[in-house]
């Protein structure tokens, strides 16, 4: 399957492009994975991070019924300058977290596995319930990623409550 990052499309399977992954690693310690990887690989970790952030809950709506993703979304404040996104372009930080994203699926391709079943413990009991998870993260996002969609992700964003 093609890279396909038309901003809206019917069939984008991208929030970005091969060429702006490119430029964001340029700029980016320890992205020798990125490096390292051939053309094929980058497109399937950018399309593979594109389908797990797809799965997040957003805030806004989608701009159109036809579009495969969830972006673009229009009614999603930037709370950094105060004014909506622009509803005919993917975020900063959704681009962001895309390449973030890509960049750890390519340093651990476990990254996207595990099902939500009993093989994420490698012990389970039942008395006096005695769980011990597996040490693996997959399926779960990175630290980075979550900073990232944070504000754009539905109850991501938290404001801090000071008492006078």
């Amino acid at each position: 399957m093609a890279l396909d990052s038309t901003v809206g499309g019917p069939s984008a399977n991208s929030y970005v492009t091969l060429a702006a992954a490119g430029d964001y690693f340029l700029g980016r310690l320890s992205a020798s994975e990125w490096d390292d990887a051939d053309e094929p690989d980058r497109e399937s970790a950018l399309m593979m991070a594109t389908a797990r952030l797809d799965m997040e809950t957003f805030v806004g709506l989608p701009v159109t019924t036809t579009q495969r993703l969830q972006w673009p979304r229009y009614g999603v404040p930037d709370r950094l300058y105060g004014f909506d996104y622009p509803s005919d372009s993917i975020p900063r930080p959704v681009q962001e977290a895309t390449f973030e994203l890509a960049l750890a699926a390519l340093k651990d391709p476990t990254l996207f596995e595990g099902g939500g079943d009993l093989s994420e413990f490698s012990h389970l009991s039942l008395g006096s319930l005695d769980v011990t998870p597996r040490t693996s993260s997959s399926g779960v996002l990175p630290s980075v990623v979550l900073r990232l969609i944070a504000p754009v992700r539905s109850g991501g964003f938290q404001a801090r409550v000071v008492r006078a």
